[in-house]
């Protein structure tokens, strides 16, 4: 089979690991003639395989116009498009990737009415056109259902897999870093939309704190000036917000440093079309508490603790028992480790391939000038 797979959003966090975890395993097979769709100035993710370069946005019509030459200059069996931005025209056999509809389910996930809108248009234009989905989970299968029925009976959930990041070697933590995880910790991504629920998680620490003078909370992301403090409780001391610290950018080696090194990993998401860092922290040693909410229970299985989202008692009770039993701590790591296991990138390329196939058998032909849009 003669693959055209758009990885135009390798470089990016989520989307990225998708795409480059996805395009090895699909290189390592036999059955697959793998070409990849790769933006200007990136390096590919699988080097030596045939490559056509884009450089314009892939979200612009500018961007679905250039996508669409590529289809037919390579003329692939199928095109699969890994993430919602879609080739025109599109004459050959179309596969979408939806990760989630998160800016259509969260309520002010968007900046504005109007970008809300102009994603709807594209989310379901991808709905119309493409011949198969695929999502990451079965929870997103049923959002896209509600949202866009005409999606029922052409979505395939394939889960993704954390196995090929959690085998990259770890980095040194640079002396700050390193210092600060020199203490235990608890640590989380530090994304401030409101979705990832940051806030109760903040609320919890504050909570755990004051009996754990030495543990801290280490945030993966960038640090949002004056949001720790807007959004810790109140009351907190100020040596307890002095134990919170974002750690700035860091490179995937540093990152699995810092999974493997935390006493805990809290994901307190409320919306996740499926949620990858909770399966690289147990791919890595990494005892975890998610939210019970959205993608999130399918993903870690029985493997990590659930607290209600939103409640920081719940959340901070479920890090404590962690913490103060070494004998859950120890199941929860094993049982993290099976799991991560369980999901694999060749897997997730084998159930691909038989979504291409079935494609390429049932798919209606169309004009190579066909302009469904």
């Amino acid at each position: 089979m003669r693959i055209l797979l758009d990885c135009r959003m390798a470089s990016w966090t989520g989307v990225g690991r998708y795409s480059v975890g996805l395009a090895r395993a699909l290189a390592a097979r036999d059955d697959v003639d793998l070409v990849l769709a790769v933006a200007a100035g990136e390096t590919s993710p699988v080097p030596g395989a045939e490559a056509h370069v884009a450089s314009r946005n892939p979200f612009s019509p500018a961007g679905a116009l250039e996508l669409g030459r590529i289809v037919r200059a390579v003329a692939p069996d199928v095109t699969h498009c890994l993430h919602f931005p879609t080739p025109f025209p599109t004459p050959h056999p179309l596969v979408v990737t939806l990760h989630d509809i998160s800016p259509l389910m969260v309520p002010g996930l968007m900046s504005s009415a109007a970008k809300r809108a102009v994603y709807r248009r594209q989310i379901a234009r991808a709905v119309r056109i493409a011949d198969r989905i695929v999502t990451d989970a079965t929870f997103t299968v049923g959002e896209l259902e509600r949202v866009f029925p005409r999606a029922a009976g052409r979505i395939a959930s394939i889960p993704i897999a954390a196995d090929d990041f959690s085998a990259g070697e770890r980095e040194p933590l640079p002396p700050p870093l390193a210092v600060l995880a020199s203490a235990p910790y608890v640590l989380s991504m530090g994304s401030t939309r409101s979705h990832k629920d940051l806030p109760t998680l903040l609320a919890a620490f504050a909570r755990l704190a004051p009996a754990r003078p030495n543990l801290r909370l280490l945030l993966v992301g960038h640090d949002v000036p004056g949001y720790l403090a807007r959004n810790l409780p109140a009351e907190t001391p100020a040596a307890v917000l002095a134990r919170v610290a974002f750690t700035g950018r860091v490179t995937d080696g540093q990152l699995r440093a810092l999974y493997a090194g935390a006493a805990v990993f809290a994901f307190p998401s409320r919306y996740e079309g499926f949620g990858l860092p909770p399966l690289e922290a147990m791919a890595l040693g990494a005892p975890v508490v998610v939210a019970h909410a959205a993608s999130l229970p399918e993903v870690v299985g029985d493997a990590a603790l659930l607290a209600p989202p939103g409640d920081p008692v719940a959340l901070a009770h479920a890090i404590e028992r962690i913490l103060g039993d070494q004998s859950l701590r120890e199941r929860l790591v094993a049982a993290g480790a099976a799991r991560a296991a369980q999901l694999t990138w060749a897997a997730t390329a084998d159930a691909t391939a038989r979504v291409y196939r079935e494609v390429m058998h049932s798919a209606p032909s169309r004009p190579e000038s066909g302009t469904r849009s």
